[in-house]
Formats: C-alpha cells, sequence, structure tokens
C-alpha cells in the first residue's frame, strides 16, 4: 500500500473513533467503526500501542457508570472492537445505581475538617433518591468507637449520634498463601514487609455501619487508618450492604487529630456533617463482539471500562490488556482457531456488578446464546508497586504483584507456569481459585462467571491507590504490558487447543 492510501486509511480510522468516542447515545444505531488495516494494528502489538489504548482511556476522565464519561468509554472500545475485526459488536444493557454526592462538609464544635463522602451511603434501598442531611446540615454529638468492633458500639451508647471509627483493609498478600501453587519472583522481591500490608478492596465498612444502624446511629466518620495520606478514598458499592445513614472519609493523621479534639472536649463534642446529594437509576452496559472460529466452543476474555477517576490501572489497563489480546486473536484465519472468541468490557464495577451478574446469566447460568462458554479470561489492573512510607505514597519501579486466580487442569496451569517463566512475567502467582469460585466467588471481575461454572482464569493486582484519584497514567507497569501479553495470547492458544472436558479441574 502507498504512503498516501495508508495515510489516508489511518486518518479515517482516527476520525471515526474520535466520532464515536464523543457521541456515545447515538452509537448504538451509528455506522461501525472502519477496519483498521494499517500495519500496527495486526499481529503482536507494541508496547507503545498498548500504552496508547491506556491513555486514551485516561484522556475521558472519570467513567463512571450512566455518566458522559462512562458512555464515551463504552463507545470507544466498541469502536475499538470493530476496528480490529470483531463481528456484531453491540452493547447488551442492566439497570444499575449512579450515586453522586453534590455538597458535603465535616466539622467538630464549628471546627472544619478536611473530609470526602463515603460513596453510596445515605441511600434508600433499592430506590432512586435525593438526599440531603437538611438546612444546615446534621448536628449531633460525637462518638469515638475505635474499630468498630461490636462490644465498643454497645458500650458507648452512639443512638442519634455521629459515630468515628477505623476503616480496616483486612486481607494482605500473605492471605492468599494458601492458594498460591506457582510464584515467579526469581529475584526474591517479595520478602520484605510490604507482603504484609492489606490491600484497599476487603474492609470491614459493610460490618461496622451495619452496627451502627442497628444501634440507631445518626452519621459516621471513617478514619482511613490503613491508608496514606489522602481521603480520597472511592469505596465500591458493595452488593450486600445498604448503608443508609451519611458518611465521609478524614485522613489517618485528620482522625488522629480529631480524636484529641474529643478528648479535650469531653460529653461536649458537638458535630456536624452535611452530605446532599441523588441516587439514580441508570443504563449499565457491556460492550460485546465476536471473533468466529471453527466451532461453537467458545473463550470468554472480559475487563471493565468503568473507573472513578482517570483510572489507569483501574482498569484502562485491563482494557488495553483485552485490545492486545483481540488483535493477536484477529490476525490469524478464523480456519486457525477451533473455537470461537467473546469479547466483552462492562462497567457497572462501581455501581453494583449489575450487567456482570446480567452477562453471566445470560451467557454462563442459562446458556440463551449460540455461544457455548467453556473458558473465561478477565484481565486487570497491571500496576506499578505503590507503598505508604511515613503517611505518603512512595512509588516503586516495580510491579505490583500480580495473581492469576485459576480454576483449571492440571495440564493447563502446567503449560500457563511455564509461559510466565519463558516471558519473564515478573512477580506474578498462579492461585487456585477452585474453592473460591464454589463459595464466596473472586475478589475479580470474573467472580459471577466463575461462580455460575465456567472454567476461569483471572488476572488481578491490588495497589494500596486502586480507588483513588492517584490512580493515573504514571501507575501503570508499562514494561509488563508486552509480557502480560505474552502470557496471555499463550494461554488463549492452549485453552484453544485443549478439549472443554479437560479445561476445568
Amino acid at each position: 500500500m502507498k504512503r498516501s492510501a495508508k495515510l489516508a486509511t489511518g486518518v479515517v480510522f482516527l476520525l471515526a473513533a474520535a466520532f464515536q468516542a464523543s457521541n456515545a447515545k447515538a452509537q448504538d444505531a451509528a455506522v461501525p467503526c472502519p477496519r483498521d488495516v494499517r500495519p500496527e494494528a495486526q499481529g503482536m502489538p507494541s508496547q507503545d500501542r498498548i500504552f496508547s489504548w491506556i491513555e486514551d482511556l485516561t484522556k475521558i476522565g472519570k467513567r463512571l457508570t450512566g455518566t458522559p464519561g462512562g458512555e464515551k468509554a463504552a463507545a470507544y472500545v466498541k469502536c475499538q472492537f470493530e476496528a480490529l475485526g470483531l463481528q456484531d459488536v453491540r452493547y447488551e444493557k442492566a439497570t444499575s445505581w449512579l450515586w453522586q454526592a453534590d455538597k458535603s462538609s465535616f466539622s467538630v464544635n464549628g471546627r472544619p475538617i478536611d473530609s470526602f463522602p463515603v460513596n453510596y451511603s445515605f441511600v434508600t434501598p433499592d430506590q432512586p433518591s435525593v438526599f440531603s442531611t437538611g438546612p444546615g446540615g446534621l448536628q449531633a454529638p460525637i462518638v469515638d468507637v475505635g474499630d468498630g468492633n461490636a462490644w465498643a458500639i454497645r458500650a458507648r451508647d452512639v443512638k442519634g449520634k455521629i459515630v468515628v471509627f477505623d476503616l480496616k483493609f483486612e486481607v494482605s498478600t500473605v492471605a492468599f498463601l494458601p492458594f498460591v501453587d506457582f510464584l515467579w519472583d526469581p529475584k526474591l522481591t517479595l520478602l520484605e514487609p510490604s507482603i504484609f500490608a492489606a490491600n484497599p478492596y476487603l474492609t470491614n465498612l459493610s460490618r461496622v455501619v451495619k452496627r451502627l444502624q442497628e444501634a440507631g446511629a445518626a452519621g459516621f466518620v471513617g478514619v482511613l487508618s490503613d491508608y496514606y495520606d489522602s481521603n480520597r478514598y472511592h469505596n465500591e458499592y458493595y452488593r450486600r450492604s445498604q448503608m443508609t445513614i451519611p458518611g465521609v472519609w478524614v485522613t489517618k493523621s485528620d482522625g488522629q487529630l480529631l480524636r484529641e479534639q474529643l478528648r479535650k472536649a469531653g460529653k461536649g463534642a458537638q458535630a456536624n456533617l452535611v452530605l446532599e446529594g441523588s441516587r439514580t437509576e441508570v443504563e449499565a452496559r457491556a460492550v460485546v463482539g465476536v471473533l468466529p472460529g471453527r466451532g461453537h466452543e467458545t473463550i470468554l476474555m472480559t475487563s471493565h471500562h468503568d473507573s472513578v477517576s482517570a483510572g489507569a490501572v483501574e482498569d484502562a489497563s485491563g482494557v488495553g490488556a483485552l485490545l492486545a489480546q483481540l488483535q493477536i486473536a484477529a490476525s490469524k484465519p478464523a480456519a486457525e482457531r477451533e473455537k470461537t472468541m467473546l469479547f466483552a468490557t462492562m462497567d457497572s464495577h462501581f455501581t453494583g456488578y449489575q450487567v456482570h451478574q446480567a452477562f453471566a446469566d445470560k451467557y454462563v447460568t442459562r446458556q440463551a446464546t449460540p455461544y457455548k462458554l467453556v473458558a473465561g479470561i478477565t484481565l486487570e489492573h497491571i500496576a506499578r508497586q505503590g507503598v505508604i512510607k511515613n503517611g505518603q505514597l512512595e512509588m516503586r519501579d516495580q510491579p505490583e504483584l500480580m495473581g492469576i486466580m485459576n480454576n483449571f487442569s492440571y495440564g493447563v496451569r502446567r503449560q500457563l507456569k511455564q509461559s510466565i517463566i519463558k516471558n519473564d512475567l515478573r512477580r506474578s502467582a498462579t492461585l487456585k481459585a477452585g474453592l473460591l469460585c464454589k463459595t464466596f466467588g473472586l475478589p475479580t471481575d470474573a467472580s459471577f462467571t466463575c461462580v455460575a461454572g465456567l472454567p476461569t482464569a483471572s488476572l488481578i493486582a491490588a495497589p494500596i491507590y486502586l480507588y483513588d484519584e492517584d490512580d493515573t497514567l504514571d501507575k501503570v507497569a508499562k514494561d509488563q504490558l508486552i509480557p502480560v501479553t505474552k502470557v496471555f495470547a499463550d494461554l488463549v492458544d492452549v485453552l484453544d487447543r485443549t478439549p472443554a472436558d479437560q479445561i476445568g479441574q
């Protein structure tokens, strides 16, 4: 192809991509993005190309479900799916809940304390609402219950009061050691204290707030005692938790000052908490497309495109890794694939996982499609390591430990481990997920399909800044993009060759 023709093709593609990303609401009926035939869109993508997809998503900014940013992210992925050669690219939808705070503040005895609203607090269970602490805010006595254990709450009589407690991160890397069956860390970088630091996903929030509500508390203040010096902690919407009272976060250092103020004021301490906003029904979207193979047995590959901020690691990095797999697979003739491939990115990760649940129900539980899913791969979080030092976030020049949770057969796991070594995917571990899939589920986006019975591999990392506005482009472990891509391309090849009844445990 001549240079001018290549340039014209590239310009047409980029213009189409820009149009689709800026006009998401019209995307359902829009003309698909043209197939990208440039050389860089064929075969194994370069590190810079993978990173460019991550960069494009972060430029959209906050991508919450039901917001303009969320719609633009879905439209961007849809366009990339079409450009890379997927067929029957479409949106599949579910109803989710968008929680937004318009006004928030906190003070004690007239002294303002820097705070940040607790996402998904002050809701009407399973109902849309406009919430407000009223003119002047919630004025009430304030008490401290430490770590929020049941005895402390009973002892302090919290009824009608604003309650201070420590938010605790409860699961560290060490906690997953019983599930680890292979670790690739040839330089022994994990032998240091950070393996005991807990990640920000599993906390005591739901448990403590449930106790407070049952005891009649009027509101709460969560001290981020295991966090660095930031109160911009965007907790997820825990599916089994309905927080009907208002709450705010304060940093560990501000929490110490607050508690000193409470000690000095004694029983005379009064707090004012303001929280105003809304909870509305919104449309959650999965972007879905098909890459046909020779048979109807199908390998599923997923990630999520939504975020609470720029979301470079969480989860533009996962989408970039997914698009890399798509480019490799789509560059091969359909006759070379034994199995069909189904690609999907989803939102509602931060608003209740409703589209994930609907997808798992349709494609795995009810099998209400022509595709017989026989294996799933979910890609999330290719991150640089962050640690807390002297209360501050310190970034290290090495990747965060990555876990590949899976319930594959011994033969598939063996080949996965060989690929990890061959491609030198440093600081990575494979974890047996069979028991988790049969009981609690996985702490990843793959949980619902795995619980529904689909043999699954789920790549995940849990850096400390994962739910913070500090999750910016510099946090992506750029040097891991190619090793991750090669390992999972190898895994796709293994799954494609393996008979369906020999994939799972």
